[in-house]
């Protein structure tokens, strides 16, 4: 049996969505393959005077909704398959949060810890100049992804305007506020997934001050959830990184858990120096550490996946003990994994509309380099939570009449907006 890939894992659940919508004769073949995929080698003069090529891509799913849109990730093991798969799942995020986008994604394989600011911005601008002729405010608009920054976009946004001899700062977006950003950008992916969260809550009629919360990742999306969350009145009971995690029953001060972050580079790091730990303290403050496995079957009431993909197996989904899973995480949860969850009624709130946050405050970005406004950080807000309800009641509506899981509904949702808008241009 041929290996799983990320974009198999992909097309597993697509054609289990096509076939509960019972589609026209030739519509499935739409969402096969992305509609062009471009491949180049850059190469930079490294600071010893050598010379270094990379494989980059930029893979361009569909565009029927609008530009393509996705991030550029920099990731030694970037590949052709995760990049496609990532590109179609942006193609259903923005129609699930009915943003004017299609999907796109782009990276490098590159590990950027092992270049230097110059090296790293020779990079980032032979990457604009390899794909230029298929960048552009009306063409594709990329934005940041694994290890890319606002100083890398800006540098993007910079080549492009020489090369094009433009002035576009809607060609790209997360770029920094001096440079034509938007409010918001920087926590927008976990305050989509808050608002989601919260409207959930609310609907079933729970209590946040009853809720313990565990959540894997405390990067971006991670860390600034767990404080939103804190904030609201939900007990954050465990919190890990790459390097494992922390479990308290009666909860974790966000704050403390950043603070001890930033300066011991780990979520442990006020109790445990490597793999050493002080024990005594511990027990005085009700802690114990815990791996990144262990964190997933914790118990708790809302499992928030904010890391790595694939972490959510058929090995231990049937050990999870949440009733809510809501992904900040692109693909956190196997196909085998989903199946195992919905039997035992565990609500799996998927990434296509969990973590649309950011690609809809990128939306907002883009609008406002259009239009040269500058929106406040209330305008934003208010604008990101309508975008998100909006389509957290479509999807809950397409389960609810359709005995759908919500995975399933969003998809369901994404393709209909997508073949609505293919009928419309004559692609059908």
């Amino acid at each position: 049996m041929p290996a799983s890939t990320p974009y198999s894992r992909f097309q597993d659940t697509l054609s289990a969505v096509l076939k509960e919508l019972d589609l026209a004769d030739g519509e499935n073949d739409l969402f096969a393959e992305p509609q062009k995929t471009h491949k180049k080698d850059i190469t930079i003069t490294r600071d010893d005077g050598s010379k270094e090529s990379y494989h980059a891509f930029r893979v361009q799913f569909n565009n029927a909704r609008g530009p393509y849109k996705g991030g550029i990730r920099y990731h030694a093991e970037a590949d052709e398959e995760e990049v496609k798969a990532l590109a179609a799942l942006m193609a259903i995020k923005t129609a699930v949060v009915g943003i004017p986008f299609g999907g796109a994604k782009g990276g490098v394989q590159v590990n950027p810890k092992e270049l230097t600011k110059r090296e790293l911005q020779a990079v980032s601008r032979e990457y604009v100049r390899a794909f230029k002729d298929h960048l552009g405010p009306d063409i594709d608009c990329p934005a940041p992804d694994v290890n890319t920054t606002p100083t890398i976009m800006a540098w993007m946004r910079d080549e492009y305007e020489q090369l094009t001899n433009s002035y576009s700062p809607a060609m790209i977006t997360g770029k920094p506020m001096s440079f034509g950003g938007s409010v918001g950008r920087d926590t927008a992916t976990a305050r989509g997934g808050f608002f989601i969260l919260q409207e959930l809550v609310s609907r079933d009629a729970l209590d946040p001050d009853e809720l313990k919360v565990v959540i894997q990742g405390f990067g971006n999306a991670g860390a600034h959830m767990a404080h939103f969350l804190h904030n609201a009145g939900y007990t954050v009971v465990g919190i890990s990184d790459s390097q494992g995690g922390v479990y308290a029953e009666e909860g974790l001060d966000p704050v403390r858990i950043e603070k001890y972050k930033h300066k011991t580079g780990s979520v442990t790091g006020e109790y445990c120096e490597g793999s050493v730990c002080d024990i005594e303290r511990m027990k005085l403050d009700n802690v114990r550490k815990v791996t990144n496995e262990e964190l997933l079957t914790l118990p708790c009431d809302v499992l928030i996946p904010a890391a790595l993909d694939n972490v959510i197996t058929k090995e231990n989904a049937k050990e999870i003990k949440a009733r809510y899973v809501l992904e900040l995480a692109n693909g956190p949860t196997t196909p085998e994994a989903d199946a195992i969850l919905e039997k035992r009624d565990i609500m799996v709130i998927p990434d296509v509309l969990a973590n649309a946050g950011g690609v809809t405050v990128s939306y907002f970005e883009w609008s406002q380099g259009r239009s040269g406004e500058q929106w406040t950080a209330e305008q934003v807000d208010e604008r990101l939570r309508r975008v998100m309800l909006d389509a957290f009641t479509a999807v809950r509506r397409k389960a609810r009449r359709q005995n759908m899981s919500f995975r399933h509904a969003a998809f369901a949702v994404g393709i209909e907006r997508m073949l609505d808008a293919m009928r419309v241009r004559g692609w059908l």
